[in-house]
C-alpha cells in the first residue's frame, strides 16, 4: 500500500477521535477533516503521481504506457504512477513499463 495513503488514513482516525471527544464533530462539515488531513499529507509528500497518489519524489514512481482506445494506431497514454496503480493498470489495461531517460 502506498505510504502516504496509510499516513492519511491514521491521520484521519486520530482528528476523528479528537473530533469526537472534544464535542466538536457535529460543527464540523463533512469536508472539513478530510481537507485538513489533506493539507497535512502534502506538507510531507510534494509530488502527485499520475494516478493521484503523493509520494516523496518522482523517483518512488513507474513509467507507463498504454493505450487509451482499443484501436492501437491513437491513443498512446504516458505517466508516472505508484506500484499499486501500475500494477493494477499492466493487468487490467495491458500497460507497459517505459524509460523515463526522455
Amino acid at each position: 500500500m502506498i505510504e502516504s495513503e496509510v499516513k492519511r488514513n491514521r491521520i484521519k482516525d486520530i482528528i476523528e477521535r479528537w473530533a469526537l471527544h472534544t464535542k466538536v464533530l457535529p460543527q464540523l462539515r463533512e469536508y472539513d477533516i478530510p481537507g485538513l488531513v489533506g493539507q497535512i499529507i502534502e506538507e510531507f509528500y510534494h509530488t502527485h503521481l499520475s494516478c493521484g497518489h503523493l509520494v516523496n519524489s518522482i523517483d518512488d514512481g513507474v513509467g507507463l504506457a498504454f493505450y487509451e482506445y482499443e484501436d492501437t494506431s491513437r491513443g498512446e497514454v504516458y505517466g508516472t504512477y505508484c506500484k499499486d496503480c501500475a500494477e493494477q493498470y499492466k493487468k487490467e489495461l495491458g500497460a507497459w513499463e517505459v524509460d523515463d531517460e526522455c
